[in-house]
């Protein structure tokens, strides 16, 4: 990448936002201490004013019972079509908000949850970072790919447009 730029406050918020808006599926890791870690994709209900992650998911789930015993988890987001990408460490608390939940219930959670946001195994899972660090090109693939091969042919300096640093919300 090319400029170092840490962010704080609302603007690392809206860091979050912006990456998790054009890529809302990430790779959730569990169960940090073991190896292998645990992994799988989730879906991002919303990312809030104050930086929390909000996912939905159900009480039953292997992941669940993980995170009750350990609440420590990372969350990773690759957006490689706009150059985004976004590691978050943080630690997650459980909320049985019904009415949280029925605003955050989205046709794409029916999937998993058939009996929708009043099923009594939905659960909301918050993750509050502690860790960020998002990788961002704002020119685009297509644009930092150019500069790239213009770069390696001697024809410029590689600087793809892009910037990296650590979020702190």
């Amino acid at each position: 990448m090319g400029h170092y730029k840490e962010l704080g406050g609302r603007a690392a918020i809206v860091q979050l936002q912006e990456i998790v808006k054009h890529q809302s599926i990430c790779m959730m890791v569990t169960a940090t201490e073991e190896r292998p870690p645990h992994s799988q994709p989730m879906a991002v209900a919303e990312v809030d004013e104050r930086g929390v992650f909000w996912f939905l998911t159900l009480r039953t789930s292997e992941k669940f019972e993980e995170l009750t015993s350990d609440p420590r988890i990372s969350l990773y987001f690759a957006n490689p079509g706009k150059q985004e990408y976004l590691a978050v460490h943080g630690h997650t608390t459980v909320s049985k908000d019904r009415a949280r939940m029925k605003e955050l219930f989205s046709p794409l959670a029916k999937a998993w949850v058939p009996e929708g946001a009043d099923d009594p195994d939905l659960r909301l899972l918050q993750v509050t970072p502690d860790e960020s660090y998002y990788w961002d090109t704002k020119d685009g693939s297509l644009v930092a790919s150019v500069k790239i091969l213009l770069a390696l042919v001697g024809r410029t300096t590689n600087d793809d447009g892009g910037v990296e640093g650590p979020l702190k919300v």
